[in-house]
C-alpha cells in the first residue's frame, strides 16, 4: 500500500462513525501492519468488531465507496492521518488514537510541549482566575495549552493563553464546522487564527453528549500532563483526568476552599496522588526538558487613590461595582474611572454582571 493511499484510508476510517476508539483499538490489537484489515476476510472482521456486512466492506475497501472517497478528497488538505509524520507523537501511544485528526490553524503547534487545562462548566470567579494566571505562566515557558473550548476553565484557559501571546490548541467535540457553545464562535476563530483547533469527528457531527467524553481521551492524549483546576465530585474533568492517568500521563489539581463544591474533585485528586500547584514551576517541574518559568520583574503596585481601589478587591472572589462603593464610602461614579484604569493596566478583570476580580 502506497503511502498516499494509506494516508487517505486512514481519513476514510475517520469519517466512518462506526470505527469508534473501542474498534480502533481491536483493529490495532490485531492488525500489523496498519492496511492488513484490508485483506482481512469479511466474516473475520465482522466477528471481531461486531459490525455488518456493509461496514465490513468499508473497513476492508473505505475508498470504494463513492460518497466516502469524496469527502476524503475534500478534506485531504484539512486532516493530519496517523501515518503523517504531523500527526501527535504522544497520542500515537494510547491504545485507541484517532486515524485521522481534521483541524484549523498551526498544525506545527502539535510539535510543541502541551499541557491540557479543563475543570469546571459553572467556574468560581477564584476558579476562573487560578486557570488565567497559570495558563499565562505556562504559555511564558513556551507550552501550548490545551482544552476543550467548554465554558468556565476551558474558555477561561484558551483566552488567558491568547492574550499573553502564547499558543493554545480546542479539542472539541464535534465537527471541525461547528462551535459548542456558540457564544464561544469568536473564541474558536481568534484560536484558529492564532493557534489550533482540532477534531476527530467528522464535519458536521453535532454536540452529542456521548462524544465529549471521547474527545477527553484526545485532550490527555496529545499533552504532557492534565491540569484539573476546579471540578465537582462528578464532574466530566475527572475522566479526562481518569484517562490521562490511565495513559501514563501527569495529572495535576489545583487546591480551593474546602467549602467549595467545586474544590472537592480536585482535593480527592489529590489525595489520589495528583501534584497540588501552586504555580507553573510545580507543573514545569514534572515535565522533560527543563522548562522554567522566565525571570521577570514584579509590576509596580499603582498609588493612591487606585491603589485603595485595587486593595478592596481579592483573587478568590468577583466583587460588584455597587459593593465596592459601597465598601469604599463613594458613589459608583467616582470609582468607575478607577475599576477601569486598573481593568486597562491587568489589575483587575471584568466578569458578567458588572463583577471584577484581581488577577495578580
Amino acid at each position: 500500500m502506497s503511502d498516499a493511499l494509506s494516508r487517505d484510508v486512514c481519513i476514510a476510517y475517520a469519517l466512518s462513525p462506526f470505527i469508534t476508539p473501542v474498534r480502533i483499538r481491536l483493529l490495532r490489537e490485531h492488525f500489523e501492519p496498519l492496511g492488513d484489515p484490508q485483506n482481512a476476510p469479511p466474516k473475520l472482521l465482522q466477528g471481531l468488531l461486531s459490525i455488518d456486512s456493509d461496514q465490513a466492506d468499508i473497513v476492508k475497501n473505505p475508498l470504494r465507496k463513492d460518497d466516502l472517497r469524496r469527502q476524503v478528497d475534500a478534506l485531504r488538505g484539512q486532516a493530519v492521518a496517523i501515518v503523517d509524520a504531523e500527526y501527535p507523537a504522544l497520542l500515537r501511544e494510547i491504545v485507541d488514537p484517532p486515524f485521522a485528526l481534521f483541524y484549523r490553524g498551526d498544525l506545527s503547534l502539535l510539535q510543541r510541549p502541551m499541557v491540557a487545562m479543563v475543570g469546571s462548566r459553572r467556574a468560581s470567579a477564584y476558579g476562573l482566575n487560578a486557570a488565567a494566571h497559570l495558563a499565562r505562566q505556562l504559555v511564558s515557558a513556551g507550552v501550548a495549552i490545551v482544552s476543550g473550548l467548554a465554558r468556565g476553565i476551558d474558555a477561561a484557559s484558551h483566552q488567558a493563553a491568547l492574550e499573553a501571546g502564547g499558543k493554545t490548541i480546542a479539542v472539541l467535540g464535534t465537527g471541525i464546522d461547528l462551535v459548542y457553545p456558540r457564544s464561544h464562535s469568536r473564541l474558536a476563530h481568534a484560536i484558529a487564527e492564532q493557534g489550533l483547533v482540532l477534531t476527530e469527528f467528522p464535519p458536521a457531527t453535532p454536540p452529542l453528549a456521548a462524544n465529549f467524553p471521547i474527545r477527553n481521551r484526545v485532550i490527555s492524549g496529545i499533552t504532557l500532563g492534565t491540569v484539573i483546576v476546579e471540578a465537582t465530585s462528578r464532574s466530566g474533568s475527572l475522566i479526562t483526568a481518569r484517562t490521562a492517568a490511565e495513559q501514563g500521563r501527569e495529572v495535576f489539581a489545583v487546591p480551593g476552599s474546602i467549602f467549595a463544591a467545586g474544590s472537592e474533585g480536585t482535593h480527592r485528586l489529590i489525595q489520589y496522588g495528583a501534584k497540588l500547584v501552586h504555580d507553573a514551576n510545580d507543573i514545569l517541574d514534572e515535565l522533560p526538558g527543563g522548562l522554567r518559568l522566565p525571570e521577570t520583574t514584579a509590576p509596580a503596585v499603582p498609588e493612591s487613590p487606585l491603589r485603595e481601589v485595587l486593595d478592596a478587591f481579592s483573587r478568590e472572589e468577583a466583587m460588584h461595582i455597587d459593593a465596592l462603593a459601597s465598601k469604599l464610602g463613594c458613589s459608583v461614579a467616582n470609582v468607575s474611572n478607577a475599576v477601569l484604569q486598573l481593568e486597562l493596566d491587568g489589575w483587575l478583570k471584568a466578569l458578567p454582571g458588572a463583577r471584577y476580580v484581581r488577577t495578580r
